[in-house]
């Protein structure tokens, strides 16, 4: 008998992308394997790569490589949400704001560290995914906040 694969179609920012749990080591992305170790609840290795994961329904948060993608289950009958504005930094969890590193009016490039976050014991650094300037923070350190709410909104 073989290994029954668990096949979902998730949804990034517009892109449809299958996701295969082949077993309880290995995720297949659209065809590329990954080897995947569960370090404890929602912390996993991707290779050698630290990861978390959080999930709501058909939505699951992972934050890896100081990135969060919000994947979004894409099946028939799951519910799907609208996406957030390219520019809106959210929370992949429930978290803890540590650091803000920036201010309304810097400008910033892709990759530069916004928000320093601490969730389950561990520093989740909020990167900007685009170059942009700073135009509004809706939190401030010491503060929890909750996935999906805006924290800093970045304009081109």
């Amino acid at each position: 008998m073989g290994t029954r694969v668990t096949r979902l179609t998730l949804v990034h920012d517009g892109e449809e992308y299958v996701v295969e749990i082949v077993d309880a080591a290995t995720v297949r992305v659209n065809g590329r394997d990954y080897a995947v170790h569960r370090d404890r609840e929602g912390a996993v290795r991707v290779g050698d790569r630290p990861a978390w994961i959080a999930r709501d329904r058909d939505t699951r948060w992972v934050f890896l490589d100081g990135r969060t993608y919000e994947l979004t289950d894409a099946r028939p009958g799951s519910r799907r949400r609208a996406a957030g504005h390219h520019g809106t930094l959210t929370s992949p969890m429930p978290a803890t704001v540590r650091r803000v590193a920036v201010a309304v009016g810097d400008r910033v490039k892709a990759g530069d560290t916004l928000i320093v976050l601490e969730a389950m014991k561990m520093e989740l650094p909020v990167r900007a995914a685009q170059a942009g300037t700073v135009s509004s923070i809706s939190c401030r350190e010491g503060e929890l906040v909750q996935p999906g709410v805006p924290l800093i909104e970045l304009d081109d």
